[in-house]
């Protein structure tokens, strides 16, 4: 039977190991396994995501996992990945992002039972120790030399890094080595640029305790075909938190990744063997111009980060947009889907087809417009219209106020009558 590390590397997930070897005989029995998140915002995102559903399929392997959310680091600031010096969050934000993110990880991870999983802040800690005592008891198993030479810190030496975010390491190290001490925590995880903080870790608890069996590896970051990193569009992180990230912008960004990504992403995302997700990888590659790769793709993120009900709901309102029917959604499903669409509102209570077309560059001139109308080439919420008279009101709209205008197969703009 394949092993759960071996999986995961086929999956094209992991990325470094202390010792693959040593990793792959601790997982062969019930472990406990611990990983960090960031309390920077209210809302976990996209990219955290990835390492969620990790921590799922271990726990789900029989490993009892442990997350920590960072109210006392989150105070500092990791500096990996970073060009420069991150802004202080005050200590009421850190501690609401904290109580926001208890309540995202606690939807997709067993707390119900602590031989399953446990669900700490760290803040708790190290909120009451001394500054004496961090300099006894942890600063004094670090070397300056040690430290300058992980790239978290080389790579900020150029522009700076104050000797706040300097001893972010030294913090991240306490706390595996309290969870190793308290909770037999003998494996941490972590992304791929949180490898020094990783290995530093390590060197703590093998200072303190030179035979402890632990280790850490590392997950790769998730990019797409072009380099970019995964989870990130252009209007910035893909929240998980529906009120920060609608659902149906992190459908459509599924729906729109390449056919080169595809396939990557449903063998990170989905929990079934390799060899059926396979099935549908070859089957997409038949034809990949109907996507049904991103379609499915899409459609299991959503039901994962929501529910397989919203996730309907959003295939209806994809769909809405080749089949013109609009009228069975509801007034701010229209306004999302028309989110990133030309948008225009009329100064009266009326226009005129054809300056509603110029006005929402469905085309360059009422002639060009009369022309589309006439060839039939031009749908009103989803109705066919070649009367290159037609008057639109906010009398008739959608909820009163809303026109959606189609011309050909894919051009859309939103004519919205504000009530």
């Amino acid at each position: 039977m394949k092993s759960i590390v071996q999986d995961l590397v086929d999956r094209g997930l992991l990325d470094n190991f202390s010792n693959r070897e040593k990793v792959e005989k601790l997982l062969e029995t019930k472990q406990t396994i611990y990983c960090g998140f960031d309390p920077s915002a209210k809302s976990l995102q996209l990219g955290n995501f990835v390492m969620i559903t990790i921590l799922q399929r271990l726990q789900k392997a029989g490993h009892r996992i442990i997350a920590i959310i960072g109210g006392g680091t989150g105070m500092i600031g990791d500096p990996s990945g970073k060009k420069s010096e991150r802004q202080f969050l005050d200590a009421k934000k850190v501690e609401e992002n904290v109580e926001s993110i208890k309540k995202q990880l606690s939807k997709f991870l067993d707390f119900s039972n602590p031989n399953k999983g446990i669900l700490l802040n760290n803040g708790d800690w190290w909120g009451k120790i001394s500054v004496i005592d961090y300099l006894r008891d942890y600063g004094k198993s670090f070397s300056v030399n040690y430290m300058l030479n992980k790239e978290i810190v080389a790579s900020r030496l150029e522009v700076g890094i104050s000797y706040t975010e300097f001893s972010y390491m030294i913090l991240q190290a306490g706390d595996f080595y309290r969870l190793h001490t308290q909770y037999g925590c003998n494996l941490q995880i972590g992304g791929g640029d949180q490898w020094g903080n990783l290995t530093s870790s390590l060197e703590l608890i093998r200072k303190k305790e030179p035979n402890a069996p632990a280790e850490v590896f590392s997950i790769k970051l998730i990019t797409d075909s072009e380099g970019k990193k995964f989870g990130k569009s252009e209007k910035g992180a893909l929240y998980l938190d529906a009120s920060m990230c609608s659902p149906y912008y992190i459908y459509q960004y599924f729906i729109n990744v390449s056919d080169q990504d595809v396939g990557r992403y449903m063998k990170i995302f989905d929990d079934r063997p390799l060899e059926e997700i396979q099935i549908d990888i070859d089957e997409h590659l038949k034809n990949p111009g109907l996507r049904l790769g991103q379609k499915k793709l899409a459609y299991l993120i959503i039901s994962k980060i929501h529910s397989s009900k919203v996730a309907d709901e959003m295939v209806k309102m994809s769909n809405a947009l080749f089949t013109g029917d609009f009228n069975s959604l509801r007034e701010e499903q229209i306004l999302e889907v028309a989110d990133g669409l030309a948008n225009y509102v009329p100064e009266t209570d009326s226009i005129g087809l054809l300056d509603a077309m110029v006005n929402l560059k469905l085309a360059s001139s009422k002639r060009e417009a009369r022309t589309f109308i006439e060839s039939n080439a031009v749908k009103v919420n989803g109705n066919s219209v070649s009367d290159v008279s037609y008057y639109l009101s906010s009398k008739n709209g959608l909820y009163g106020h809303l026109f959606l205008i189609k011309r050909g197969k894919k051009n859309y703009g939103l004519l919205n009558f504000k009530k």
